[in-house]
Parts: structure tokens; sequence; C-alpha cells
């Protein structure tokens, strides 16, 4: 396959093992700390498409959604040492934009860049 597709977020494992649990598919060498800085900002970036996607589709759609979402009792988006119920972080040029109590977005989440199958 070209190109890169990176799974983030809750899954409930291979079809031969299945365990709900945090994806860890970081290959690079990264310190704990380098690690999670790169969470944070992938945390940020689903929690703000979600965000803007919730705020601009029909609103019919966006019930439908999260009912089906709380139906099946899946939690919010989160990373290693960081499951919190809400909030997210934005880096921005000028220093970091914080919103403390604004929706995560949902359990599991993807990511492409150049990705060809």
């Amino acid at each position: 396959h070209a190109g890169t597709l990176v799974q983030y977020g809750w899954n409930a494992g291979p079809r031969h093992a299945c365990i709900f649990g945090l994806v860890r598919n970081i290959k690079k060498k990264l310190t704990g700390e380098d690690c999670e800085e790169c969470d944070k900002r992938i945390l940020g970036v689903f929690a703000l498409t979600w965000n803007l996607l919730t705020s601009a589709l029909p609103k019919e759609v966006v019930k439908l959604t999260c009912d089906a979402i709380a139906e099946a009792d899946l939690p919010v988006m989160a990373s290693q040492g960081n499951v919190e119920d809400s909030g997210y972080q934005l880096d921005l040029p000028k220093g970091p934009l914080i919103f403390h109590t604004a929706d995560r977005a949902p359990a599991e989440g993807y990511m492409s860049q150049n990705y060809a199958s």
C-alpha cells in the first residue's frame, strides 16, 4: 500500500483477538513526552473536526448519529494517559488554545496521507 493510514482512539482489536482498548500504532521511537504531545495534537484535530461537523450538519443527522453512538455506549475518543470525557487543545503559533469543556470526537477515527489500497 502506498501512503499512510493511521487508526486512532478506541477499537475492538483484530477479529481473531477481540479486545476493546486504545490503539497503539506509533512506530517511531518517541519519548513519553513526545508521544503525549503527538496524542494531544491528534485528539485536537479530531475534536475540532467533530465539533465543526456537528455545528454545520443538519440537526436531524447529528441527533441520529449521536443517539446511535449513545445507544452503543461508545466512549469519546481518548489516548494513552488521556481518557477524559471532554476538552481538547489546539497548538497554534501564538500558543495553545484550550477548550476545557468542549465535546471530544467519537471513539475511533482514521487519518490518511497519500493512501491507496
